[in-house]
């Protein structure tokens, strides 16, 4: 990798962990609010959070707007929308610890779809990883025990996750990173509220007594880490960093979320860690060295 692809592997790694603490806040935050709303609010407050950025160093992301920008920001933004969107359904009719290693699938996911939808081979140690990484996650989630329509709607946010990682890759090749983040924040943000108004009116009417009447620290918290950190940050260093890194790269490093997810619940919830964790750490761990190192190998003379 180049020096550039090193530094952006390490951010989104951090990515992954904001992703993973972030778990347990937004998990009592949404005793509060719908999910709907909760996501609605998050990527305006990450949209927001770039407009800032953009104002303050006068970078004008929409003079860099052409069709093709506002094309694939869309169809990003409706891949991030539909990954949610389907796993806060499929939680309804599941358990977490399915939804976790469901979700965790979209680092199989990766490789197979830019196989067989793109052309793109994948070497054997891209396989070898995954496979470690897979193996991680089934042990710290215990799996799935049964298969019914959570389960399925679960599988279709997996599907949608690594769509978007790997049309990212394709995407960021052509138009200008930053202003194809801020496109597709809007359209989640837009995506968000329209199902907010569908499905979770009563829970859109709550949020100024919630956020501003009342102003319950908690929700507030999990908004303001998850959009500025957990979403409009994690989206620019997706983005940027999958100019130069490849989407099966950027699958193992998410697949550490669940990893940092059960640290989070140690950390946040006193929940209880398995020493099966520390081995499913180990896996995943093991999972993205075997990749990285095993590259670097085929790149010596």
């Amino acid at each position: 990798m180049t020096q550039s692809a090193h530094f952006w592997a390490w951010v989104l790694l951090f990515v992954s962990f904001v992703w993973g603490i972030e778990f347990s806040l937004v998990h009592q935050a949404l005793d509060s609010l719908g999910p709907n709303t909760f996501n609605a609010l998050r990527f305006l407050i990450a949209a927001l959070t770039l407009q800032i950025y953009f104002l303050l160093s006068g970078f004008r992301w929409h003079a860099h707007v052409d069709s093709e920008t506002l094309k694939h920001g869309i169809a990003l933004g409706t891949m991030l929308f539909a990954g949610f969107a389907a796993q806060t359904i499929g939680l309804q009719y599941t358990s977490a610890s399915n939804a976790g290693f469901i979700t965790g699938l979209n680092v199989i996911l990766v490789p197979v779809i830019a196989l067989l939808w793109l052309k793109q081979p994948q070497r054997w140690f891209v396989w070898l990883g995954v496979a470690f990484a897979t193996a991680g996650t089934l042990l710290l989630t215990g799996g799935v025990s049964g298969f019914g329509r959570g389960e399925i709607w679960v599988l279709f946010c997996a599907v949608a996750f690594a769509l978007h990682i790997v049309y990212t890759g394709v995407y960021v090749q052509s138009v200008n990173a930053l202003a194809l983040t801020q496109v597709q924040l809007i359209a989640v943000t837009v995506l968000c509220f329209i199902a907010s108004i569908g499905f979770e009116i009563d829970s859109l009417h709550q949020v100024p007594d919630i956020l501003f009447l009342n102003a319950q620290w908690l929700p507030w918290i999990a908004l303001l880490i998850g959009g500025v950190l957990g979403t409009g940050l994690a989206l620019v260093a997706q983005s940027i960093g999958q100019i130069s890194l490849e989407a099966w790269r950027v699958a193992l490093i998410f697949a550490t979320e669940p990893l940092f997810a059960a640290l989070g619940g140690f950390l946040l919830l006193s929940e209880v860690l398995l020493p099966t964790a520390w081995v499913s750490a180990a896996l995943i761990i093991l999972g993205m060295l075997i990749a990285e190192l095993m590259e670097g190998d085929e790149r010596m003379p």
